[in-house]
């Protein structure tokens, strides 16, 4: 068995070593750590999707019979709808009064020009709506 020997430069005895303390001031100190990259998307960025949905021919020829002008305006004709709504609005009262006063005879007038503003009506929302959807690339209407 080894005896203890002290050395010029030990102060301590044997007990008060501490190993552990001796083997962590010979290891070398650890690489410092690399700095955090940001990370980088290799996808191109995404741009929104906008839906935008068919209109049916049909529906702008059904709201332009129900009420003038409905048809332009759900065909998104809104400035030629309106003025329709308020060329109805204002001419439906005075055909009435006419039809009051001449028993029925004004309407012999009034009902054909109802009917060419129907046919322009609807011809020009049925129109507007097959393009809106040929711009969607949709042909089946």
């Amino acid at each position: 068995m080894d005896e203890y020997r002290p050395r010029p430069d030990d102060t301590g005895a044997w007990q008060d070593r501490d190993p552990e303390r001796e083997r962590r001031e010979r290891r070398p100190a650890p690489p410092p750590p690399a700095p955090v990259q940001p990370y980088q998307q290799s996808y191109p960025q995404a741009r929104p999707v906008v839906l935008v949905p068919a209109k049916t021919p049909g529906l702008a020829v059904l709201f332009s019979f129900l009420w003038l002008g409905a048809g332009n305006c759900y065909a998104g004709q809104v400035g030629l709808g309106v003025t329709l709504i308020v060329a109805q609005v204002v001419c439906a009262p005075v055909a009435a009064f006419l039809a009051s006063i001449t028993f029925g005879l004004s309407l012999v007038v009034t009902v054909p020009i109802w009917l060419v503003a129907f046919a322009v009506s609807a011809a020009t929302g049925y129109s507007r709506c097959t393009e809106h959807n040929r711009s969607l690339g949709l042909h089946r209407y």
